[in-house]
């Protein structure tokens, strides 16, 4: 499609206050140094907050071991665009393998893991509001945790069980750290 000057464009700005702008990745990239996801590679290109509470949209760089434990997103739906690599989803249901290319869709309120076939996979997540909510909640997306949990310390049993009270409470998110992952029984 050609671009002509008779036409009016989204002129996007280099702010992220709402309005039309290009994420720029040297400038959206952190790395988890702290005890949950260690060493996960973040570029958080599209908030709640920059979408209007309707899309998130983060890059991220798994290494194999580094996976969430099997959760339930009770706000958000998630979708994976695997941009290199593999990586298997599991839920309930069964598993499902995702190549290079493949993009698989996650429903809220559904148990679900995955893990990285391989050392490593490039992943594009995306999380809209589910089907019965208005947008997310004004600073309280997924995105906002990743940012505040990026060097957090969860050494003892008491600091993880107040992890967990914290993703349910304020972000919609139950985890289950006792339910073994799937590449512990690999």
């Amino acid at each position: 499609m050609a671009t002509r000057a008779d036409v009016d464009q989204i002129q996007p700005s280099t702010s992220r206050d709402g309005e039309s702008y290009v994420s720029h990745r040297d400038d959206i990239h952190f790395n988890m140094t702290g005890d949950f996801m260690t060493g996960v590679d973040f570029w958080i290109h599209a908030t709640g907050e920059t979408t209007n509470g309707q899309l998130i949209v983060i890059e991220t760089n798994w290494v194999r071991g580094t996976e969430p434990v099997w959760h339930i997103h009770h706000r958000e739906e998630e979708g994976f665009f695997v941009m290199d690599g593999e990586i298997k989803i599991h839920t309930e249901a069964g598993s499902y393998n995702a190549k290079k290319g493949q993009f698989v869709w996650g429903r809220k309120d559904q148990r679900h893991t995955y893990e990285v076939v391989g050392d490593e996979a490039r992943i594009l997540v995306v999380f809209v509001p589910g089907p019965d909510s208005s947008g997310f909640e004004p600073n309280g997306g997924i995105d906002k945790y990743f940012y505040e949990a990026r060097d957090r310390e969860l050494r003892t049993p008491e600091q993880l069980q107040a992890e967990v009270e914290n993703l349910k409470v304020n972000y919609g998110l139950e985890m289950f750290p006792e339910i073994p992952h799937p590449r512990q029984n690999a």
